[in-house]
């Protein structure tokens, strides 16, 4: 196993020496910094000795490494922060997912030359780690796939342009889970403990069950986006709450953006809540009054109450589990997936249909009974001609 040691010549200089063996030979290089020393051994135990000696230039460091590249992206990303365009917890997120799982094994090596074979190695590494599903390698390969964009942009040049040694990757496949919903009479039982013993979050809860909007969406609802015109109830999505930046004006798309009309008893409960409330004033508020907290709601207040109605184990819900009840019972009103993507605000059918399309892609009851018709019966004088079913030909 390689090893650095630190040296000190007469006239006061440190250097840096990495011992290995090359062959039957005991043989060293020597490195002007301990940073860079530590840099080679990581490289031999990621890519071997031969790519260790290939790539890095002992006595030397004035090539950018990956983690200087990674460290001006993510100066970027903070400038993006300020403006709005990202939010604090998403930049949190990068950094820490870089230091974590990116910096470890590519971060000391130059960035120029950290190739294909070096990434799929390091992917082939972390899949077998902990907390290593395969969306996470993904989100992790996208963040160094997002660093040498930005930095081979021939605008910037701080990469050679069009280096971007993630195109290609073969990552672990993704197998999504079909979603959860509460079944009908887990629903009931849900919406019958909350109403018995908080009212408060039995009200979100009905809401989000007859909009199947999110959690931080229903949160962030005023009382002027909400339309009543005597017949019907309409809500319109305009703004989010989000951790750590509180109520934007803002959804996950442009379809996000949506008008949609409340459906079963988040009718009457939206009638109640409103009166007296002005176009500005929250319309789900906890019993004090206060705005509710996504963390807080869903540990505090839905735990507690989904526990009391005898959903434990597997059955454990969290609120996002209303939005796919929701899903549920429109298919069973007989909705069509167009429809239903409309209102879940997806700004693209196919993300309807792989999340949902798995569960719900039955055909409503006169179609199948027209269909299973068509198929146990033939009409009469009918013939089979080449394959086909044909009625009988006049002379």
């Amino acid at each position: 196993m390689p090893n650095v040691r630190e040296y000190t010549a007469k006239d006061g200089r440190v250097t840096y020496r990495v011992t290995f063996r090359l062959g039957k030979k005991q043989t060293s290089r020597t490195f002007t910094s301990r940073r860079d020393a530590e840099r080679f051994v990581a490289r031999i135990d990621l890519d071997g000795l031969d790519a260790a000696l290939a790539s890095v230039r002992p006595g030397t460091s004035t090539a950018l490494t990956l983690d200087d590249v990674a460290e001006r992206w993510l100066t970027a990303r903070a400038v993006d922060v300020a403006a709005g365009a990202l939010t604090p917890r998403v930049l949190t997120g990068y950094r820490r997912d870089y230091a974590n799982w990116i910096s470890p094994w590519l971060g000391h090596l130059p960035a120029d030359l950290v190739d294909e074979m070096a990434v799929q190695s390091w992917v082939d590494r972390i899949k077998t780690m902990p907390r290593s599903a395969p969306k996470s390698v993904a989100d992790r390969h996208a963040i160094l796939h997002g660093i040498y964009r930005w930095a081979s942009d021939p605008r910037r040049g701080i990469v050679k342009r069009g280096h971007n040694p993630c195109v290609g990757t073969e990552l672990p496949g993704q197998h999504r889970k079909p979603p959860k919903g509460l079944r009908l009479p887990e629903l009931q039982a849900l919406t019958a403990t909350a109403r018995a013993t908080d009212t408060d979050a039995a009200d979100l809860i009905d809401f989000i069950a007859g909009t199947g909007w999110r959690l931080g969406e229903a949160i962030a609802l005023t009382a002027g986006q909400v339309e009543d015109d005597g017949l019907a109830v309409y809500v319109t999505m305009s703004r989010v709450w989000r951790r750590e930046v509180g109520f934007v004006v803002d959804a996950k798309s442009e379809a996000g953006l949506r008008r949609l009309r409340v459906l079963g008893d988040a009718v009457a409960v939206l009638r109640r809540r409103v009166v007296g409330l002005g176009p500005a004033d929250l319309v789900f508020t906890s019993g004090r009054g206060r705005p509710w907290d996504e963390s807080g709601f869903r540990r505090d207040h839905f735990a507690k109450i989904a526990k009391a109605a005898g959903l434990v184990g597997d059955r454990r819900p969290t609120p996002h589990w209303l939005r796919h009840s929701h899903v549920f019972v429109c298919h069973a009103a007989g909705m069509d997936l167009a429809q239903i993507q409309r209102r879940l605000g997806h700004k693209d059918i196919r993300m309807t249909i792989n999340i949902y399309g798995r569960l719900i892609d039955d055909m409503p009851d006169d179609v199948a009974a027209r269909l299973d018709a068509l198929l146990t019966s033939r009409p009469a004088g009918a013939q089979v001609v080449a394959g086909t079913v044909m009625g009988e030909l006049s002379p």
